[in-house]
């Protein structure tokens, strides 16, 4: 029977005493889940085949002895690095400079823990923990997922027509809340845009803003970012911006040859033993990689669909939940005996989330 080393894998006879001279282990569950916005801290440690030399130490042996730390991130097949560490300098690729740190480097060598702030959608991936020492390396991966999507929320019937109160409880009735400024900051930083002033927690009413043009100048003076509207007076009128997390269950999509009216939608999702998916559920659904080309009922009354895989007939060429308007100026919901799909909304069975622990040995 053999041993499987999680790092610097190594399959030993079993009379042979043997054992890995460097291991880096990342002490954690996976996979990871982290906030849109918020701050995440991945633990690294590491066991050294021998201790880093004292200052004075030079030569050779003091070059070799001294660890090599990188923290990289794998998405969609490309490695892109962190930071880099070597001794007392540590160096921030500039993509993650302000955001990115070994938070217990100084003070003890064998802790790499990185920190990461602002987390940004496009955060998600794999994370490596690497280190090399002389000839030696080894390295431990952990998956990080980054959850939370800030979405535009309008009323049906007509644009700006929310009170900041009124905003945060259209935000609570679809399944959201309002999003904070933070919030907004990261989904910008992720790739988000609205051209549309919307209401923020703080009761500040801003919009982000990637390619600047007429009517979407704001106080940015023609450059890209959020615009700032600054904190406002409770009663006067605005969109809002939503921030949905996670949802305990599963959207589908359904159909049928005639389609439905919102009626015989909320009856067919009843038939299946669920219920009409709220807009909060459907755009934590896209977030997650729902992706559908058929506009369906909502349990407010819009008609949405969601698109990870953009193609031109199916709302454009930029990915997102696409919405179906009765007006074209993109206001009034549509009417409620038009027909349409369905998407619906089942909580998940508490007893299918109980998780199971195995041992796996490698046996030669």
């Amino acid at each position: 029977m053999g041993i499987f080393f999680k790092n610097n894998i190594s399959v030993c006879d079993a009379r042979i005493v043997c054992h890995a001279l460097l291991q880096v282990t990342i002490p954690t569950t996976v996979p990871v889940l982290a906030m849109l916005g918020g701050s995440l801290t991945l633990p690294c440690l590491v066991s050294l085949t021998h201790p880093p030399p004292s200052p004075p130490t030079n030569g050779r042996h003091a070059v070799l002895s001294v660890p090599r730390v990188k923290w990289s991130v794998l998405r969609h097949g490309q490695e892109t690095e962190i930071l880099v560490a070597r001794g007392d300098r540590v160096r921030v690729n500039e993509v993650y400079k302000d955001r990115a740190s070994l938070l217990n480097y100084a003070f003890s060598p064998a802790d790499l823990t990185l920190r990461l702030q602002s987390l940004r959608q496009n955060d998600t991936g794999f994370y490596r923990c690497e280190v090399q020492q002389g000839l030696e390396d080894a390295d431990d991966v952990v998956l990080v997922k980054v959850k939370g999507v800030v979405f535009h929320y309008r009323d049906a019937s007509s644009r700006y027509a929310f009170t900041f109160e009124r905003a945060t409880v259209a935000c609570e009735e679809i399944g959201a809340e309002i999003a904070s400024p933070e919030q907004l900051l990261a989904a910008y930083h992720s790739g988000y845009e609205q051209c549309d002033a919307g209401w923020l927690s703080d009761q500040s009413v801003r919009y982000p803003i990637q390619m600047p043009r007429e009517g979407c100048f704001g106080d940015m003076d023609g450059m890209p970012g959020v615009r700032n509207y600054g904190l406002l007076d409770h009663d006067e009128l605005y969109d809002v911006y939503c921030y949905v997390e996670n949802i305990q269950g599963e959207v589908f999509h359904g159909s049928a040859p005639e389609r439905f009216t919102f009626w015989e939608a909320k009856a067919y999702c009843v038939s299946h033993g669920a219920e009409l998916a709220t807009t909060a559920q459907l755009y934590a659904a896209w977030n997650d990689g729902l992706n559908h080309c058929s506009p369906g009922w909502l349990a407010d009354g819009s008609v949405r669909y969601p698109i990870v895989t953009p193609r031109e007939r199916c709302g454009g060429g930029e990915p997102g939940v696409k919405t179906i308007y009765q007006y074209s100026n993109q206001t009034g919901f549509p009417d409620i005996l038009s027909q349409h799909d369905v998407y619906c909304f089942k909580m998940l069975n508490l007893k299918c989330l109980i998780p199971s622990f195995k041992i796996h040995l490698v046996v030669n």
